[in-house]
This record gives structure tokens, sequence and C-alpha cells, in this order.
């Protein structure tokens, strides 16, 4: 089951399935800049581009309140902050729905299909413009009411 944002982690080995699924395997994330380039890069609305330093230093506060200047995020993402404070990485994790342990060097690799998924999911609700409390209501719906809502999506996206 989908679960906001919570947790930012540095992978420092290789998401299992990503490195050994070929050609159009995604690289190894090995550092935390890679971690946290690879989050800001899937973590946005459809139909836009990744978003900038001071989008995601904005995004991070209006998500958790902790306030993160660009340049912080800028440092992040070329590895020169290669230590962030510890309420840095959970408000980064909170805001882009990873667990905190995703930036350290020992996550499990195990759970990187799934990962993988829930970030696109958090960028999915995030473009459409879902509140968590939609979200959570949609989720207490019956079986049949959600399939119902997936039927309507369906129909209206044929008809475009």
């Amino acid at each position: 089951m989908f679960q906001p944002a919570a947790h930012i982690v540095d992978i420092g080995v290789a998401m299992s399935e990503e490195i050994t699924g070929g050609a159009d395997a995604e690289p190894a994330l090995r550092s935390l800049a890679d971690k946290v380039n690879w989050l800001i890069d899937r973590a946005r609305p459809a139909g836009r581009g990744s978003y900038g330093n001071a989008e995601v230093a904005d995004l991070i506060e209006r998500t958790t309140g902790e306030r993160v200047s660009y340049t912080t995020i800028w440092k992040l993402r070329n590895g020169q902050a290669a230590n962030p404070q510890m309420k840095l990485i959970e408000a980064m994790a909170r805001t882009f729905g990873v667990p905190p342990g995703f930036f350290f060097a020992d996550y499990d690799t195990g759970q990187a299909g799934l990962l993988h998924e829930e970030v696109e999911l958090l960028a999915l609700v995030r473009s459409a413009s879902i509140s968590p409390a939609q979200l959570r209501a949609i989720l207490g719906l019956s079986p049949a009411a959600r399939q119902a809502i997936i039927d309507f999506i369906a129909a209206v996206t044929a008809a475009r």
C-alpha cells in the first residue's frame, strides 16, 4: 500500500534489478548524489522536466516545514554535501516518499523495485493534484467503488 513520503536514502550499492536489467536498466545508485538526483528526476509531475534546485527546496518546505536552501540541494546533487544532517535526510525522505535509510550505503537493495514504484506513484499523485485526504478517501472505498473509479479514468483517458 502507498504511504506518504517519509524517508530519504543514500544507496551505496546498486539497486538489484537496475544493474542486471540490461541496456534499459538504470544506472546504479552508489552515492548520495546519485540517489538524490534519481529521486528528483522521478518525483515530478507528468509532462514536465525535472525539478530545479529552488523548486526542490520549496517542495521540501511545503511538504515538511523544514527550510532548505537551493544551495544545499545543489551541493547534495553534485556530491559536495556528502554528510547532511539527519533532519534534512528525514525531510527529503518524507517529501519524496522513501525511507530515510534509502540515503545510506547499507540500504536493502531488495526493496528497490517497490521503492521505484512508490516514487512513481507519488509523482503521479502530485501531478494530479490529489490531496492526502482525497487519496485516503479513495483508498477507503470498497473494491467495487475503486474499480468504478478506475473504469471511469480509463474511459476518460481513452476518449482523449
